[in-house]
């Protein structure tokens, strides 16, 4: 997909498709959800996607890097292009302004502006002819036929001695090469903030085995954990999935999930959940949830279908961008035969039909709507701010009073030490509590110490 025109077409033949009761289709991450009564065919529904000239891939509910990749190879792809129209178009803008009419430079710039147009501006050319062989539309028809109109005029006109404008085809491919450049950048970023997410479960797991009449540890995948595998967790390592502790009693930071930076003290019976820190004690730790079933992945998963979903604006966008190519051909045309008729010579007609249809290619409300939905979704996941649907974004505007039930939220998560009272030697009273503290590895024990160095006293040996 490469519009929101797109997007509306594949969610109408998805919709109309039987089994399927509603569907929902996001142009910035590039995917659909459906809902379906009944079992779906996936067969029937890939060929009614495919009769509309697109192709669909059901994805894994697993591996959440593949958009992540696949937005990563696009900007790629994309920056290369647009390296190669811009060392193009550069010079070619430069000849065009200095408004040279001898016969070198006209040549000059039809070499110049053809692999511009033809090769870098093939991705939408391919494009819109497999939409005009559906008789359909979308913004890539807009951006082809608009190059392509003034490259086609400029090479008649070469032949002709008319006046020529190749930088207008070519300059139309770069910018909006660059702006794809800059969408797939932001669309990559969003993704990579789930899976950051993800990868702070660990990827390896202790689990505690009967060998006989004694107990063994042995390093397993975390992806091969199952319900009821006992973990064995150390100070300072991540728990690698939800559980709950069947031996030892430790501080856990749970930050992650509930944004208080004081660790919880947990022990014997009580639940835990996978990717949080154990700060001291030794655990053993039953697990109780694995793979898609985590308190972590539920959240990526909330993040991903605030991603997917339709905020107000867009879908107002959608229904826009669905008539919006058509009427946009017409006014072009219309715009075309209304100059011929005031008797304006033909060079001045295309030129204004093709502005006409250069005007309207960014498409600007389609494609920053879903997109910053995204962007911003991805982003707030990072600092630990989930989005529940896409409607909130635009709630958040009327937003005058923010109301924190934790303290802790609001604190930089490092406890500090700020005074202390003595009634004797207060720098060796201090220097015997932080000595003492600095062994054991409690957050608040950590703070003292860390407090008594900052004031110059020297710790002594446990």
């Amino acid at each position: 997909m490469t519009c929101a025109s797109c997007a509306v077409r594949v969610e109408r033949a998805l919709s109309s498709h039987p089994g399927i009761d509603q569907a929902s289709v996001n142009f910035a991450s590039g995917k659909a959800r459906v809902r379906a009564h009944s079992g779906i065919d996936v067969a029937g529904v890939r060929a009614a996607v495919q009769q509309i000239g697109y192709d669909l891939k059901v994805a894994d509910a697993a591996d959440h890097s593949h958009a992540s990749h696949m937005h990563d190879d696009n900007e790629g792809l994309q920056w290369r292009r647009f390296l190669v129209a811009a060392v193009l178009s550069a010079p070619l803008l430069l000849l065009a302004m200095a408004g040279h009419t001898a016969d070198w430079s006209r040549w000059l710039q039809l070499a110049l502006a053809t692999p511009v147009v033809l090769w870098v501006g093939a991705q939408f050319h391919v494009v819109a002819w497999k939409q005009a062989r559906h008789l359909q539309a979308n913004m890539d028809t807009l951006i082809s036929v608009g190059s392509l109109a003034a490259y086609t005029w400029s090479v008649w006109a070469l032949f002709t001695h008319n006046d020529v404008f190749f930088e207008t085809a070519a300059i139309i491919v770069t910018l909006i090469t660059l702006g794809r450049a800059l969408e797939a950048r932001a669309k990559g970023r969003a993704s990579r903030a789930l899976v950051s997410l993800l990868e702070l479960r660990p990827h390896q797991a202790r689990i505690r085995v009967r060998a006989g009449d004694r107990w063994e540890e042995r390093d397993v995948s975390a992806d091969s954990l199952l319900p009821g595998d006992s973990m064995v967790v150390r100070p300072g390592e991540r728990i690698p999935t939800d559980g709950i502790i069947l031996e030892g009693q430790s501080a856990l930071d749970e930050s992650m999930f509930t944004g208080e930076s004081i660790p919880v003290e947990k022990g014997e019976g009580e639940a835990v959940l996978g990717a949080t820190v154990n700060q001291n004690g030794l655990l053993v730790v039953k697990a109780t949830a694995v793979g898609e079933d985590t308190a972590l992945a539920r959240i990526v998963s909330l993040v991903e279908e605030a991603q997917a979903g339709k905020a107000p604006v867009q879908r107002l966008a959608d229904r826009v961008s669905a008539f919006f190519v058509p009427i946009v051909i017409l006014i072009a045309i219309g715009t075309l035969i209304v100059w011929l008729l005031l008797g304006n010579a033909a060079t001045e007609a295309v030129r204004a039909a093709v502005a006409v249809l250069i005007i309207a290619c960014p498409c600007a409300l389609g494609l920053a709507t879903p997109t910053a939905i995204m962007v911003g979704s991805g982003r707030g996941a990072e600092l630990g701010i989930l989005f529940k649907n896409p409607e909130v974004f635009e709630r958040a505007q009327a937003i005058d009073t923010v109301l924190l039930d934790k303290t802790g939220t609001l604190t930089t998560g490092a406890m500090t030490l700020t005074a202390f009272i003595s009634d004797d030697d207060s720098d060796r009273f201090l220097r015997l509590v932080a000595s003492v503290e600095a062994a054991g590895g409690h957050p608040v024990g950590k703070a003292v110490a860390l407090g008594a160095e900052q004031r110059g006293i020297r710790l002594e040996p446990a």
